[in-house]
């Protein structure tokens, strides 16, 4: 069992619990003076995610900045402090049948900070972009405790450079950020979701494009493989009377409108499917439909020992998919393949011991596909031995000249983020 606050076996010798920004300005102030690292902590739910920390002094754990800082329901916008957790968001903003269009595995633990600077990726990306996409302001605290502030608080706010992107997903290196203001949306008055099963990635490919660049955009569209999605299909199977393979792979498509139109998305994706030839299909709602999306995490507790996250084009998504879950007599580890098919993000997640050539195999097969890679979960010893940001390039060096300038003395998360920065 991991002692609290610990990062890749390190704990750091102090904890800070700020209760209000002016608290954590003045506890990173001390700790830069003190010539002290500090690592931003959230919720926890996405630590692993980085390179190997090189030195780990103080933990500030912002769950004590859990506040709406302002939130005007007429204008779509919310302002939050980056210690509350998506789920607190999300249940105060549903008190006015409105959401923020963004979904995370575990939303009762990932705190708004903790997204944003570990870039998190849900299935409603491809309807309504990323985070950084739905971020239109931004207050940061620097290494120094200095306090910067970025874009506003309202929709349409241009001016300049959106300087929040720069921490969007940059694992708290540059700064810690400290509010947040969203643009947000009305929850969708229905929801359905459309459940089928293939015995291929390959031949799920032909429908999954089909309804991506269809007459209408889905709330999502996500391919999961492995042994997972055909144990669930297996299940699902007996309701429409087929038998899902062994091998099987599912297609989830999230339709989210009025209900007349759900009713005709239904229609058109259940079409689509039929002559696709998929082996069978059911259609979700209520709360029968949120089981099945609890395929598009990494599974439950405990995790995976290897996880890496691709982006390739959209297209390539689902040859990828099946590379790396491969055949089901292949291997004896537990894989489990997630693919946002509108974006083209591909999550493989491993269960069992890890090789240097399970390694190199995924890395392989996201190369063939023309995709770039990053390693989310791996064993520390692993983690000691590589980048696990990959070959960034070029875009390298202007990362080592951002952090230069934000946080020349390394004071926060040194080591983590990509070229061991």
């Amino acid at each position: 069992m991991p002692e609290p606050y610990e990062i890749d076996g390190i704990t750091p010798s102090r904890v800070e619990c700020p209760a209000s920004v002016e608290d954590l300005s003045a506890a990173l102030r001390t700790v830069h003076a003190d010539a002290g690292t500090a690592v931003i902590w959230g919720g926890g739910s996405r630590m692993h995610v980085g390179n190997k920390i090189a030195r780990y002094d103080v933990a500030v754990d912002m769950t004590g900045l859990d506040r709406i800082v302002d939130y005007r329901p007429p204008d779509l916008v919310v302002v939050a402090e980056a210690g509350m957790t998506l789920a607190a968001l999300q249940a105060e903003l549903g008190k006015n049948n409105q959401r923020l269009p963004f979904d995370v595995q575990s939303p009762e633990h990932a705190t708004i900070g903790g997204s944003l600077a570990s870039n998190a990726v849900g299935p409603l990306r491809g309807r309504y972009g990323g985070i950084r996409d739905l971020v239109i302001g931004m207050s940061v605290v620097q290494a120094d405790g200095t306090m910067t502030k970025s874009g506003g608080s309202v929709v349409k706010n241009v001016s300049g450079y959106d300087m929040a992107r720069l921490h969007i997903g940059a694992l708290g290196t540059l700064g810690a950020i400290a509010t947040v203001a969203f643009k947000i949306g009305p929850i969708p008055h229905t929801m359905r979701t459309v459940a089928s099963w293939f015995d291929s990635a390959e031949s799920a490919a032909v429908a999954g494009m089909r309804i991506t660049n269809g007459s209408f955009m889905p709330e999502a569209v996500t391919l999961v493989a492995g042994p997972r999605a055909a144990k669930h299909a297996s299940e699902l199977s007996a309701q429409d009377s087929s038998k899902a393979s062994e091998n099987a792979v599912m297609l989830l498509v999230a339709l989210a409108a009025g209900p007349a139109t759900v009713e005709r998305q239904v229609n058109d994706t259940t079409s689509i499917l039929g002559s696709a030839m998929a082996d069978g299909f059911v259609v979700l709602e209520d709360n029968a439909q949120f089981g099945v999306w609890s395929l598009a995490g990494e599974g439950n507790p405990p995790p995976p020992t290897f996880s890496v996250r691709s982006t390739v084009k959209p297209t390539e998504a689902f040859n990828l998919a099946g590379a790396l879950a491969g055949p089901a007599d292949s291997d004896s580890r537990d894989v489990h393949v997630v693919a946002q098919i509108g974006f083209g993000t591909v999550e493989a997640h491993w269960r069992g011991d890890v090789s240097p050539e399970l390694v190199r195999s995924a890395q392989s097969a996201i190369r063939n596909a023309g995709g770039a890679w990053m390693i989310e979960r791996c064993p520390i010893d692993l983690k000691s031995e590589l980048d696990v940001f990959g070959d960034l390039g070029a875009s390298l060096a202007v990362m080592r000249r951002m952090k230069q300038q934000f946080d020349p003395t390394g004071t926060l998360s040194p080591g983590r983020f990509a070229g061991r920065i």
